[in-house]
């Protein structure tokens, strides 16, 4: 646990690298588990309605053209059963679970039923469909496809964005902790220096200020970015607020900025009641 305020600033940076770790080999397990599960939908074969309004099976891999030209499922021209009513579904559904559910943290992060699940990820529309319609139906299949790609895609754009925002953490950390170095020599100045050396004690000082509002605004211009980058749920304000919700700040490095801001304060007001001192 931290024991001063300096240990504090550095420990919040420390658990926001930590929640981008977690987060980013989770989104790449989500991201492999919806791959894994297009490859196994991909050879389950949709079911065409009958004319009495019951599905029949009519996978495109299961379909040869008879002489007249129409097509015959492959099972029913061999002599074999043909493939159950809603037994597409069924494929789908298990393809689901073993997939995408099965991720490692799918208990603890989601914990949700398949419909549940499938309305979050692919839309409710066609968790319905899946999960209440007579069969797994052409139409079907390619909404089901383009939904599972839209996933897969948006799990790359997390992906890359997380990768930036451990890029924007480290970066800050490096230029705040040259500023805690210079914080420590310049205030080692205070106790013995005379007035020239504390007047320009705090000139520095007031440059390291400047270079904290830097670090703050190109931190902020990073958070706009993630933004326009990803598209966000309505209850999420920004990444950081998605990310850091277990973290001790929503906004570590404003927060980490903050603390150093604040020791710089003291190190100006000490300085000037040194040269008070002095002059």
């Amino acid at each position: 646990m931290p024991t001063t305020a300096d240990e504090a600033d550095r420990s919040v940076i420390d658990e926001a690298r930590e929640a981008v770790r977690v987060e980013r080999r989770r989104t790449a397990d989500e991201r492999e588990a919806f791959r894994a599960f297009r490859g196994r939908v991909e050879s389950v074969p949709t079911e065409a309605v009958s004319p009495g309004g019951s599905p029949a099976t009519a996978g495109v891999a299961d379909v040869t053209a008879s002489p007249s030209g129409s097509g015959t499922p492959a099972d029913a021209r061999a002599g074999g059963p043909a493939t159950p009513p809603g037994s597409g579904l069924v494929a789908v559904r298990d393809a689901y679970a073993e997939t995408v559910m099965s991720v490692p943290h799918y208990e603890e992060e989601y914990d949700d039923t398949y419909e549940r699940s499938v309305a979050a990820e692919l839309g409710p529309e066609l968790a319905y469909a899946l999960t209440r319609g007579s069969g797994y139906h052409p139409e079907y299949g390619r909404a089901l496809f383009d939904a599972v790609d839209d996933a897969i895609e948006e799990r790359d754009r997390l992906v890359e964005r997380l990768r930036v925002e451990t890029e924007s953490l480290d970066r800050a950390s490096s230029r705040l902790g040259a500023v805690r170095r210079e914080i420590e020599t310049l205030d080692a100045t205070v106790p013995e220096g005379g007035f020239g050396a504390l007047d320009a004690c705090r000139a520095r000082a007031g440059v390291l200020v400047e270079d904290c509002d830097r670090i703050a605004a190109r931190r902020q211009r990073a958070i706009a970015e993630h933004g326009r980058e990803l598209r966000l749920d309505d209850d999420v304000v920004d990444l950081p607020t998605y990310l850091y919700q277990n973290v001790s700040a929503t906004y570590p490095v404003l927060a980490a900025v903050g603390a150093v801001g604040d020791r710089l304060d003291g190190l100006t007001r000490r300085t000037e009641r040194a040269m008070a001192r002095v002059g």
